[in-house]
């Protein structure tokens, strides 16, 4: 039997040509990380983090997937020099990379029992790569509370290029519920401003933050005008941002002529989800209710599973007060589907008594 490898030497076999010595070298650290052992444990981070942060190394990416996957919790007297090593190694990884998650979870698991070290943090915001300034957006949104004193360089990222942008967005996000005075604004901003991956982000994070306040019966914040930004929305070709957009005007209500038009418009749209979107909207805003009943029935009674599933999932979306107006509907259909969509229209009509 030969001899048990030490930690340096499988730390050193993560650059190792041969693909079954990395694998070899990926378990028994993996395991080490893991280990109940509090010693082996903090060997074990230790060497990973000197050799992230050692120039050149060629073993980042395999140390910082170890490192998100098993390093927890962080010891504190490593959590300074982990967080040098991942900055070091940031500027050389892409934009929407696995490395780039896993250095920004990294740092996460770091902040989470060391929350000076996002103070420590501070300058990488402003850092000249884009990579660094994605990760630190990221770690913000995944703090929550004790990420709000950092909210402002998130908010300051949101006019960033592109993928800076979006690990921004999805923060503000995460963290709107928080602070929603301050993020519902900005998210419209967004809407207003945005297309494509944005644009969405911005519809989800809102009406996310909107249907939260309400299911905890708090104050949603004055939005100044947001109509004429979900109107353009509804016009845009991908269907789940015109969906977002239609739900988004069924929570905002009441709403002007022009968008009870809009919505009705949508009845007709070629994405059975927004259609059905589109008729829960105007059953919430309190819109006449044939059109948009008449569409739910028959897209329940499709034999196509999608078109069903369209409906369900539009009805399963809304609180059970907005929904009581389909009641009868969901009565005169139930009886003639089986299986899970029978299954969901009972617990549907359940919640309505």
């Amino acid at each position: 039997m030969g001899r048990v490898p030490t930690v340096d030497e499988w730390v050193a076999r993560l650059s190792a040509r041969d693909a079954r010595a990395r694998e070899e070298a990926l378990e028994a650290l993996e395991e080490a990380l893991g280990s109940g052992e509090a010693e082996s444990r903090e060997r074990t981070a230790r060497a990973l983090i000197q050799e992230l942060g050692r120039p050149g190394t060629a073993a980042a990416s395999p140390i910082l997937f170890l490192l998100q996957r098993g390093w927890w919790p962080p010891q504190a007297s490593l959590t300074e020099s982990a967080v040098q090593a991942v900055l070091s190694t940031l500027p050389r990884t892409e934009a929407g990379s696995a490395d780039l998650e896993h250095a920004a979870l990294v740092l996460t698991l770091v902040c989470r029992v060391d929350a000076s070290q996002l103070s420590a943090l501070e300058g990488a915001f402003a850092h000249p790569h884009p990579s660094v300034r994605s990760a630190m957006a990221r770690v913000v949104g995944r703090l929550g509370k004790d990420a709000l004193p950092a909210l402002p360089r998130v908010l300051a990222l949101l006019d960033d290029e592109e993928s800076v942008a979006i690990s921004a967005l999805e923060s503000l996000g995460s963290l709107a519920v928080l602070a929603p005075d301050v993020a519902a604004p900005r998210l419209l901003e967004q809407v207003r401003r945005t297309d494509g991956v944005r644009l969405y982000l911005a519809l989800v994070s809102l009406r996310s933050l909107l249907e939260e306040l309400l299911l905890e019966e708090r104050a949603v914040p004055t939005l100044m005008d947001p109509e004429p930004a979900l109107l353009r929305a509804l016009e845009e070709p991908e269907p789940p941002i015109r969906q977002e957009a239609v739900s988004l005007l069924g929570l905002m209500g009441p709403v002007s002529p022009v968008a009870l038009a809009a919505l009705r418009d949508r009845l007709r749209d070629e994405s059975p989800s927004v259609a059905a979107s589109a008729a829960v909207a105007l059953l919430g805003l309190g819109a006449p209710s044939a059109e948009p009943l008449f569409l739910l029935k028959g897209q329940l009674g499709q034999a196509a599973p999608e078109v069903q599933e369209a409906a369900l999932s539009a009805l399963m979306s809304v609180d059970p007060a907005r929904l009581r107006r389909a009641k009868g509907m969901l009565e005169s259909v139930v009886g003639d589907t089986r299986g899970a969509t029978r299954v969901t229209l009972d617990e549907l009509l359940a919640s309505l008594d």
